[in-house]
Order: structure tokens, then sequence, then C-alpha cells
């Protein structure tokens, strides 16, 4: 009989990634990657738009989500080494559903991701990706449901429930969800190197070896019966400060440099813009081949017709479908559509005008923005102006903004005891205040030119 043999994936930023003959969970996870439903995510980048400002950010969901569950193994070591060492239990089912978790945390991701979240969000529509994931894992239709059920009685559940829970309850809920999760682990490395952004060094080894597990509290009581509740999270021990203060600098210029560049906003802003269009003749149902340019039967059309957001036409849609529509959609006789989907083609895209170009002065910047306004009024009512004043970042800064959840913020032990790190750090506390970003983006160039010098 034939020795089975290990699985392995050659990944640019974690090397080699094993996956052992002799795991369980290993092949669960090699399963797992095989369905349709993860192989979708090769054909969703993993910073949407962001080729349009650096050439090379074409990595996808699918790499990243590889690299999370390796770095979710590395975590749940950690769980096993400070519990076995405190002379706590180490739970292997927990463990096993975080890892899993991990695997599979960006299933629900849709096209351009955040970009595509906006547009339903725009059309009413305040599904988050977070509530697909949990949909497809739980699909009674799908391939994922099976695999977990068949590998342990209810699994499916547990996993789903994890991914959807806000609040931490253990040490490994950690894994997916804390200050040191393990996608922050993989994607800031990564996108850091696929982005070539030199900025943010990160000690990735030094500050794993110095991984330790502390207890904070998570919330305040609401009556004076009710005691604070606590909960176990990742912490650092007080020698890896200097690399805790690198890793959070490496994610705080990341936002600024990379996720809130002025170009790629203004790509997902124009992608908002076309695909709300196309949503309106879809959901109107009339002359739709003739005003958007796609088929009756084409996905995009499908999805947004009246009740065609059902999870079969939603795993459907990927970046690819919506860049390879974009050369029937220039056909489209409503102007709009047009319009945006030349311009996504050749990279003519609107002109940006930040607020900073008055000046770093945020009285004179709010003042200028004021005028922009006024001026701009009509323009701003059709789209042809665009405004975006909804991208802030501080030390904590994130997409989807949790920044305000004592798990979500970096703690370091000082002594046995876990204090977040601005309290410890001289660097931190600087950047803590958030920095709003408020830009223009203009459909006529002459109009931005305009906006610069043109008086109120």
């Amino acid at each position: 009989m034939a020795e089975s043999r290990n699985q392995r994936i050659r990944d640019p930023i974690h090397g080699l990634i094993v996956f052992k003959s002799r795991s369980a969970i290993d092949q669960l996870a090699w399963r797992l990657i095989g369905t349709s439903e993860f192989q979708r995510l090769r054909r969703i980048h993993q910073l949407g738009v962001s080729e349009f400002t650096f050439p090379g950010a074409v990595h996808t969901r699918f790499a990243h989500s590889i690299g999370v569950f390796f770095c979710a193994r590395l975590l749940v070591d950690v769980i096993e080494r400070e519990l076995t060492n405190s002379g706590k239990t180490f739970s292997i089912p927990k463990s096993e559903v975080a890892v899993i978790a991990a695997l599979l945390h960006d299933l629900g991701h849709g096209p351009f991701s955040h970009t595509f979240e906006s547009v339903q969000e725009a059309r009413g529509v305040k599904k988050r990706h977070e509530s697909w994931t949990a949909e497809i894992i739980q699909n009674p239709k799908g391939e994922i449901r099976g695999l977990l059920d068949g590998y342990r009685i209810g699994f499916c559940k547990e996993v789903a429930e994890l991914l959807a829970a806000e609040d931490p309850k253990d040490i490994y809920h950690a894994v997916v969800s804390s200050s040191f999760d393990a996608d922050r682990l993989d994607y800031i490395r990564r996108d850091k190197l696929m982005t070539g952004t030199g900025a943010g060094a990160i000690d990735f080894d030094w500050l794993m070896d110095n991984v330790r597990v502390g207890e904070i509290d998570i919330g305040a009581p609401d009556s004076e019966d009710e005691t604070i509740k606590k909960v176990d999270t990742f912490c650092l021990s007080l020698k890896a400060l200097p690399a805790a203060e690198q890793f959070l600098l490496a994610r705080y210029t990341l936002h600024q440099q990379v996720y809130f560049h002025k170009t790629t906003r203004c790509v997902e802003h124009m992608i908002s813009k076309l695909l709300r269009r196309v949503a309106f003749h879809a959901g109107a149902g009339k002359a739709i081949e003739k005003n958007t340019g796609l088929k009756k039967d084409h996905i995009l059309i499908r999805f947004f017709a009246k009740n065609g957001e059902s999870i079969s036409n939603y795993l459907e849609l990927d970046d690819v479908v919506i860049t390879g529509a974009l050369a029937s959609m220039t056909k489209a006789e409503d102007q709009t559509i047009s319009d945006l989907s030349k311009r996504l083609l050749n990279r003519d895209l609107y002109k940006t005008l930040d607020t900073a170009f008055f000046g770093k002065d945020e009285g004179t910047q709010r003042q200028h923005k004021r005028r922009i306004e006024t001026n701009f009024r009509g323009k701003i009512n059709d789209e042809s102006v665009i405004l975006d004043d909804k991208a802030s970042i501080g030390i904590y800064a994130e997409i989807g903004g949790d920044d305000d959840r004592a798990h979500k913020k970096l703690h370091v032990l000082n002594g046995k005891k876990p204090v977040e790190i601005s309290l410890l750090s001289k660097m931190i506390p600087a950047l803590e205040r958030k920095e709003q970003f408020t830009r223009f983006y203009f459909e006529n160039e002459t109009d931005r030119d305009l906006a610069k010098t043109q008086k109120a």
C-alpha cells in the first residue's frame, strides 16, 4: 500500500506551507481549498483595485487565506505552549475550529471586496461580507458544509459561530479576531511586499517568539451588580515593545499609503458609480441590453434584479466577471455606464483634488471643502463631481471600524499585567488621533482646476 504524501504550497511570504498527510485537520483544510467556493477566491484580488496604483498588487484572497491558515497554526501552537506552561488545559477541538475559521474567513467577499459592499449599502442592502461568509459555510447545497460536518458533527456551526462572534469568548477566538490575529499577521506582510511599499519593517520571527496569553477587560459593567467581563487574548512580552511599535506602524503606513491612496479611492468610487447605474437598470427591467450593454442573463443583471441576491448568484460574482463585462458596457446607451467603462478600461480616471492641497491646517481644509461643495453642489448631486470624506486613519484604524474594541488593541505585558501599548510607548500616542482624508474626484479636469482657484 502506497504511503500517503504531504501536500505543499510555495508562498512568497511564508515559504513552504505543508499540509501533513497524517494530520486530519490539515487534510480537511486541503479538501476545503479544493472546493468551488474557495477556488472562487482566486478571482478576487486581495486589494481590490489597488493595481491601478500599484501594478504588483494583483495577489488574491485565495493566496491570503492560505497564508492566514498558516499563521493560525502558528498561533495555535502559541496557545498550546502558553496554556500548558500555566497548567491549563489546551482544547484540540477549539483549536481546530479556529484554524478552519481562519482559512475560510474571506469566503464571503464580493468583487472588489469593500467597493462592492459600498454599492450594496448605497442600494439599501447592508449585508457585509461576514454575513455572506457564514451563509456560504452553512449552505446545505454547497461543498463546504458537507466537508465540515463530515469531519465532526456540529463542526460547521461552530466555525460559522466563531466567525460571526463580535466579542471574544476565549483565547481561541483571538486567532481570528484580535490585535494580533492570523489575518493581520498575513496581510500586513503580503500587502507590503506586493505593493512595493518600503516603510514599516516587521520583525515577524521576534514577534512570534514573544507572543503570550494574557487576560484583559473587554467591557465595562452595565450596572453596579455586574462584573467587568474578562477574556484571554494575545499579548506581547515587554522586550518585544519596539517590534510591536513597528508592527502597528507598518499597519498604519499601509492604510495611509495603500488602502486610502487617493488614486485607489478614486477608482473605487468610479466602479461604485458604474455598478449602481447597472443595478438601477437591472431593477427597472426595461431595455436592459440597450441601456447597459449586457445580456439579460448576465450575472450582474441577474444579481441586481428584484429578488436576485441569492447565494448562488453571489458566488458567480468576482473581479473577473466585472472587468470582463467592461468591453460590453462601453456599448451601453446609458452615457454614464458607457463613459465609466471606457475610462476604467483605459485608466482614464477622474481627476483628484485633496483638500491637503491647500495646506495641513484642518480649519483651512474644512473652509475649502465648504467652498467647493457650495460652488459645485449641482455636479456633486449628479456625481460628475464625487465627494469622498469617509476615509480616516489612526494607529488602530481599519475598514469596518472596530478600533475601539479592547480585544482589537495591542497589549504588552508590563510585569504580568497586560497594558495597552499606548501607555508604554512614546511613539504610539502620537498616531492615536485619527487623520481625516477629504478628496473630490472630478469627471472634468477643467472643473478640478477651477476648484483649486475659484472663490466662494
